[in-house]
């Protein structure tokens, strides 16, 4: 994927229309140091320190959600690893004002895989509408491959869960969601929400230098967004 293309799949998470390929859009994750009204200061995962703007900045926040509340229609996003099947490393639920952002399927970061040790592994991000779903407890392959045509079958409690996840006008993928995968959701928030010690991701341009909060995601009640 070229970085044209990185960069466009970045403006599309936040519903950017008016963001050019010329932006240079990044994803921070981190815990705030400081916050006010204008601005908020994360530690990085990386050790840095960023200070982020956020006139403009569209601010939610991350809370727990779970398996039972993906429903056919749900449009969610979510990081997977690996082909044939994909494997969710997380799923986002979006509030129904959020339907369409970044729809699609794109590279993403090395993020950390709860489903196994917790290291770091390779990613890519699929936004989309679920159009089916069906699961069990079996092994992973042979729940993709036997699960295709089934149309809005819960799992089993406590089982995986294959996801048909449709986006654009013809593309779709097949997820594999193991119980042990983090679920949350998005809820709509304001800066009020920005508190020393909390976790967040976020998206920011960093064209000209300045970080330009454009989405800041922050985890509730000590939560770490998973994405």
């Amino acid at each position: 994927m070229t970085s044209a293309t990185l960069r466009l799949a970045a403006a599309g998470l936040i519903g950017l229309a008016g963001v050019s390929a010329a932006s240079a859009l990044e994803r921070v994750r981190g815990t705030i140091d400081k916050a006010d009204a204008s601005s908020v200061t994360l530690k990085t995962e990386a050790g840095s320190t960023e200070t982020i703007a956020l006139t403009g900045a569209k601010v939610v926040s991350v809370v727990p959600s779970s398996l039972d509340q993906i429903k056919d229609g749900t449009f969610i996003g979510t990081a997977t690893k690996g082909e044939n099947p994909m494997t969710a490393l997380e799923v986002v639920l979006f509030p129904e004002s959020m339907r369409g952002t970044a729809e699609g399927h794109y590279g993403w970061d090395a993020i950390t895989d709860h489903t196994t040790s917790g290291g770091k592994v390779k990613s890519a991000m699929t936004n989309g509408t679920v159009k089916a779903e069906t699961g069990g407890g079996g092994p992973k392959v042979k729940s993709a491959m036997t699960n295709g045509t089934v149309k809005a079958d819960k799992a089993a409690a406590g089982g995986d869960r294959t996801l048909t996840v449709s986006y654009g006008k013809d593309g779709s993928k097949q997820i594999v969601v193991p119980s042990s995968a983090p679920i949350v959701a998005f809820e709509p928030a304001d800066t009020s929400v920005l508190k020393p010690g909390a976790k967040v991701f976020a998206v920011v341009d960093k064209d000209g230098g300045k970080a330009d909060g454009k989405l800041v995601a922050v985890g509730k009640d000590g939560l770490t967004p998973p994405m």
